[in-house]
């Protein structure tokens, strides 16, 4: 039950909604609207997961993906640049800014909460800058928002893409030496020294990851709705983390896993979207993922608590 609860809830509510709103909820066209809608808040998700793996936290992924459309969006739409390369451009700017990150945090030893705050701010700037605090959307190529709605098997590109990393991202954390190695880093970051892990290399890699894969987010937005918004972005952070905490709780609970996250981004879809078909107002949703985020919170804590009492608990059985 406690490797399901999150499979368990998004079922629950599934029949809740369906019976609540059974002419919209549970339509092919809603359900796909919740999965399509979702896959730019999930890209960002796992950009939060594979930092917070490494036991930090990376608070400029938001204002990334806010930047990194943007650039794309200046670059092919005003400035002609081939779309291929604009995209290049806006990945490589987001992966220097992980970079950026991963230097004050894995070398500097700034507190990863305010380096990436103070990077965040300084991306947003730069934002502003390059759109001149206008929404951009003219001209935008046919090759960048087919990229996120090309139509494979029936389903847009855009889901087909965060399955991908996904489930690259879940071989690399699961099956590979250097999975292990970032785990490890996160339980104890003395003990991975101690037995030779390259830690301060291994997280500036993690935070120039974590700035790539919030820049694709970024592009995959200026796909999905044709326009870049310098300030859009900064507001997704908090489901993420909300999906990241409360993803711990399912698949492996006490971990933060790739696909405890994904069904986290689910669950939280599936809420609002039921809630919002109900026709309750546009502020439930912060209100909605912030209670999510601390009950994540919460329920890591106690499974983290959990499993710590049982691998002290004496072996063959049960004091007397």
């Amino acid at each position: 039950m406690r490797r399901h609860t999150i499979l368990i809830l998004i079922a629950a509510l599934f029949l809740v909604f369906s019976i609540l709103a059974p002419t919209t909820f549970p339509t092919l066209a809603n359900l796909q609207g919740i999965a399509l809608g979702q896959s730019v808040s999930a890209l960002l998700a796992l950009s939060v997961l594979i930092v917070v793996v490494v036991g930090e936290f990376d608070l400029s992924v938001g204002y990334i993906l806010g930047f990194s459309a943007v650039l794309a969006a200046k670059l092919a739409g005003e400035y002609g640049v081939p779309a291929p390369l604009a995209i290049l451009a806006a990945v490589a700017a987001g992966a220097l800014f992980g970079v950026l990150s991963g230097t004050l945090v894995a070398r500097l030893k700034v507190n990863s909460l305010i380096a990436t705050l103070g990077v965040g701010l300084a991306v947003s700037g730069l934002s502003v800058g390059v759109s001149g605090g206008q929404t951009l959307s003219s001209n935008i190529p046919e090759f960048i928002t087919g990229i996120a709605r090309t139509k494979i098997a029936g389903v847009d590109s855009a889901v087909w893409i965060v399955l991908l990393v996904a489930a690259v991202m879940y071989v690399v954390l699961t099956k590979t030496p250097i999975g292990r190695k970032l785990y490890a880093t996160g339980g104890s970051e003395v003990v991975a020294r101690m037995v030779g892990i390259r830690v301060r290399l291994l997280k500036t890699l993690v935070f120039l990851i974590a700035g790539a894969i919030a820049a694709m987010a970024g592009v995959l937005q200026l796909g999905l709705s044709g326009a870049a918004n310098p300030s859009y972005g900064s507001s997704l952070l908090l489901p993420a983390f909300a999906a990241v905490f409360l993803g711990s709780t399912t698949v492996r609970p006490g971990f933060f896993n790739v696909w405890g996250t994904v069904l986290a981004i689910v669950l939280l879809a599936v809420g609002f979207s039921g809630l919002s078909l109900l026709g309750v107002p546009f502020w439930v949703e912060p209100v909605f993922d912030g209670f999510a985020l601390i009950i994540g919170v919460l329920l890591s804590r106690w499974n983290v608590r959990s499993a710590r009492s049982k691998s002290r608990a004496p072996q063959g059985g049960t004091e007397q």
